[in-house]
């Protein structure tokens, strides 16, 4: 009798045994989910680099080998993110997932600083000015001297307002629109933010991260400038880019007015305090896109590591300025500005940029 009641004990400790092992989290925290229950992580890479553009793809599976990603929520380090992960920061990211009431495993996620672009940094400033704005002589001088001691700064002019100008570019009223510009003179930094005149905000350009290089070929047809752009991208990434395309000319001489004078009133005295200044150049005019002067879209599928992708251009010498004045670009003096922005609302900037003389080319560098 009293071995069949210890045989009757042994029985129910191992039932108990079994089903407190059945019931395991297994490290899930959701009691009563078997391993077998728990859903699968796969990551594309088990290390990315960050810098602000590579991502990690997440796929989810449950017990059957079927995709659930969609149907499910994903977390890195407890943060709900979407299944193609950007990283904010170095260091172990935990993925995790969930789908109704069934945990994932967790998958360590390895990102690491970013290793130097091979290309460099280029920034674009575009100059909202006038000939007839005495105070816009103030924001020239400083891109000038700026420009002088940095050539990776190209500067593009964009002529307008109410004032005489024969230079006035024939959307400058979309471009101020579009960039909130209520007043001159204006620049627009990086198509990002107002620039605020200081040398610091453009060097913090300059030094940010170059996900991609550019390079321009161009040539003269006769009344056209032909040539193409090619984009090689030194990270992955389906983040919205545009690419602009434009003419520039330099060389322009014409009186411009310059408050910073003593007949002006305002100090200290740039170019001489002359006013006006009789030989002002104007450098960068800008004179047409080849592309919409917001950008044309670049095919996220050319958008991955090593790619080069092409965008062919042709732009007429001769157009018109907003006044409908007819004018015809000097080709020994202009130039091809060619510059990728991010093409969201976000407004992350110009990712990169590139120029050359027409008629020349110019290799990623």
């Amino acid at each position: 009798m009293k071995k069949l009641i210890h045989s009757g004990l042994l029985s129910l400790v191992t039932i108990l045994f079994v089903t407190s092992c059945s019931k395991s989290d297994n490290g899930t925290g959701t009691p009563g989910t078997t391993v077998a229950d728990t859903l699968r992580i796969t990551l594309s890479s088990a290390t990315v680099e960050f810098n602000g553009f590579d991502y990690v793809t997440i796929t989810v599976k449950d017990k059957t080998g079927t995709d659930v990603t969609s149907s499910s929520e994903i977390h890195a380090n407890g943060i709900l993110v979407s299944s193609k992960f950007v990283p904010t920061g170095t260091g172990t990211y935990n993925i995790t997932a969930k789908k109704g009431s069934t945990p994932s495993e967790t998958k360590p996620l390895n990102v690491i600083g970013a290793s130097p672009s091979p290309f460099s940094k280029k920034i674009i400033v575009e100059d909202v000015t006038g000939a007839w704005c005495g105070f816009c002589t103030r924001v020239a001088y400083k891109l000038e001297t700026y420009k002088a001691a940095k050539p990776n700064c190209i500067v593009i002019g964009i002529h307008g307002g109410g004032g005489t100008d024969p230079y006035k570019y024939q959307y400058y009223t979309n471009f101020n629109t579009a960039f909130n510009v209520t007043g001159y003179p204006t620049a627009i930094l990086n198509r990002r933010v107002k620039w605020g005149e200081s040398n610091s905000e453009l060097d913090a350009e300059l030094n940010k991260y170059a996900p991609l290089g550019l390079a321009i070929e161009s040539s003269i047809n006769g009344t056209n400038v032909t040539g193409k752009v090619k984009v090689k991208f030194n990270v992955t990434t389906d983040q919205s880019m545009k690419i602009v395309v434009a003419l520039v000319e330099n060389g322009l001489v014409y009186p411009q007015v310059n408050y910073y004078s003593p007949s002006g009133g305002y100090t200290p005295y740039y170019y001489g305090g002359a006013n006006p200044v009789s030989n002002f150049v104007h450098d960068g005019v800008m004179r047409r896109a080849a592309t919409d002067i917001f950008g044309d879209a670049i095919p996220s599928s050319a958008q991955t590591k090593n790619n080069i992708w092409e965008f062919n251009y042709s732009i007429p010498l001769s157009g018109t300025t907003s006044s409908g004045t007819s004018y015809t670009a000097n080709s020994s003096k202009s130039a091809i500005v060619a510059y990728v922005i991010d093409g969201t609302s976000a407004q992350k900037g110009v990712h990169n940029a590139q120029t050359v003389a027409v008629g020349s080319n110019k290799n990623f560098d």
